[in-house]
């Protein structure tokens, strides 16, 4: 065995071995904390479905591609990734035999091709990132940067470290076509113009540089796994496995059941201690809190919000972004590492006027200790709550976070089950809709309005009661309608009853 074998065994294994422990240690928390959720209903079903989703959304980017140049930039980026899966199996390969090649493929230029093509489109990639971010920078552009509010400083360090593993990446190969051990020929291109530029440095100069550009080649992917696990970029690991489990049907489908333990509520016999809706943290289902930790910051759902674009406080990536930094400020009491104070024992104790988000419900109150495990979800800022009132009730549901969102986060559905437990416990709402619930009550549509008798005789009585046995069958599904054509006409004159349209008598979504 040759010194530079022994150095790099020693330290390429000996780093893997420190940053790998960290790692599962992260992992393993991480698994608990959104396993803490409640159990969550329907989520295994259309096995065939979700399978052809995880494909076309995550393989194939789907969602990505439709925003054409930031869309190309991740597909690359992200195929990148896989294809230099290989070059780190090669890495470490290398730290055993200075000649080691991957089995049958090792050696085909076609291999050699694709990775240093991925390189390069990624390196373009990154540079693409890069340029979209500076043109769109929140501190200039303010709500009309899909950035603000993200944490950009850790973005920035990401590109950085994408960056790092192109260079030293290059530097490796380079090195190694001027020793003689690199297993490809003309079709590695990259690393042969590298290995152009790098060849005055000699045969020793080389085979130092290997060594050392190897070394560090590796503690980039450790020390990047390491922020990985620690930052927004978690999405990395975690949207392939938040795209299976996605809501069926999508986000444009009909509101779910309010549920308790993972069934729906069956509202002739409730369970006597259920919940209605989400009223803590801890309320949220693992796949919520699965959406909490998978999303990217990458604001497509807050550009498309139409409450958000006519200058109302709702931002979809806001309302995501506050829950999840409270669903970590509350994870030692959540997993039973700390004894959480008594509920309801929150004490303001000063606003965090310099937080990166100046609407952050989460900003309100500084610091992470039990001053945060017992805010109220909901609140003003006077009570110190983690989503103010205002923002809960701007969304009009329309869906088009759901839609935009490329990793599948149901923002519409955690907003709605926060609503539900402010109505529903709490008889928290604006005062706007209390005409609206009574007229519900009493009369069944929200006008108030009293169903008008059809004349002896007449067939608008049949056409009537065929609609709203249609109409009572769409409710039930739903536990709403999305209109009373029939029941309440806005004139008093005789008129043709309205044609069934489809469309109108399904669960709304």
């Amino acid at each position: 065995m040759t010194t530079q074998t022994l150095i790099r065994l020693v330290v390429g294994l000996g780093m893997t071995a420190i940053v790998g422990a960290f790692a599962l240690r992260r992992v393993w928390w991480l698994y608990k904390l959104i396993m803490s959720g409640q159990p969550a209903s329907d989520r295994t079903d259309n096995i065939g479905t979700r399978i052809w989703t995880e494909i076309a959304e995550v393989f194939g980017q789907r969602r990505l591609l439709k925003w054409s140049i930031p869309g190309l930039a991740h597909f690359f980026t992200m195929w990148g990734f896989f294809i230099l899966l290989t070059v780190y199996i090669e890495a470490y390969g290398l730290l055993f035999q200075p000649n080691f090649h991957i089995p049958i493929i090792g050696r085909w230029d076609a291999l050699g091709f694709l990775q240093d093509f991925f390189a390069t489109a990624v390196f373009l990639g990154i540079v693409t990132f890069a340029i979209i971010r500076l043109r769109t920078e929140p501190k200039e552009y303010g709500r009309g940067s899909r950035f603000y509010g993200s944490h950009t400083g850790g973005a920035w360090l990401i590109l950085f470290m994408i960056f790092n593993v192109i260079w030293t990446y290059v530097l490796v190969r380079g090195s190694a076509v001027n020793n003689g051990t690199l297993p490809y020929g003309k079709g590695a291109f990259l690393s042969q113009l590298f290995g152009a530029i790098l060849r005055p440095l000699g045969h020793t100069g080389n085979e130092i540089l290997e060594t050392v550009a190897l070394l560090l080649h590796i503690g980039v992917m450790l020390a990047f796994l390491i922020i990985v696990l620690h930052s927004k970029h978690l999405h990395i690991f975690l949207a392939p496995i938040n795209v299976v489990f996605k809501r069926l049907p999508d986000g444009l489908g009909p509101l779910l059941p309010i549920e308790a333990d993972g069934k729906p509520i069956d509202f002739e016999n409730p369970p006597d201690d259920a919940e209605f809706g989400r009223g803590k943290i801890e309320d949220f289902t693992w796949k919520g809190m699965l959406d909490f930790a998978t999303c990217t910051e990458c604001g497509r759902c807050q550009s498309q919000c139409p409450a958000w674009n006519t200058g109302k406080p709702l931002s979809p990536k806001l309302v995501i972004m506050d829950l999840r930094d409270h669903w970590m400020a509350k994870a030692p009491y959540l997993l039973g590492e700390k004894d959480a104070a008594t509920e309801g024992g929150y004490v303001e104790s000063g606003r965090g006027e310099h937080h990166h988000v100046p609407e952050s419900g989460f900003g309100r109150v500084p610091g992470s200790g039990p001053e945060q495990a017992n805010r109220p979800l909901v609140g003003t800022a006077e009570q110190g709550g983690v989503i103010d009132p205002d923002v809960l009730w701007s969304c009009v549901t329309c869906g088009a976070c759901v839609e935009q969102c490329p990793v599948d986060i149901e923002h519409v559905d955690h907003i709605v089950d926060m609503r539900r437990y402010q109505v529903m416990m709490e008889s928290e709402f604006p005062s706007e809709l209390s005409v609206l619930f009574k007229n519900l009550e009493n009369k069944g549509n929200p006008w108030g309005r009293m169903p008008r008798t059809a004349p002896t005789g007449s067939t608008r009585s049949t056409s009537t009661c065929r609609y709203t046995a249609r109409m009572s069958t769409a409710s039930t599904a739903s536990n709403t309608c999305s209109g009373w054509a029939a029941r309440a006409p806005t004139t008093t004159k005789p008129r043709r009853p309205p044609k069934p349209s489809p469309n109108c008598w399904r669960p709304p979504g």
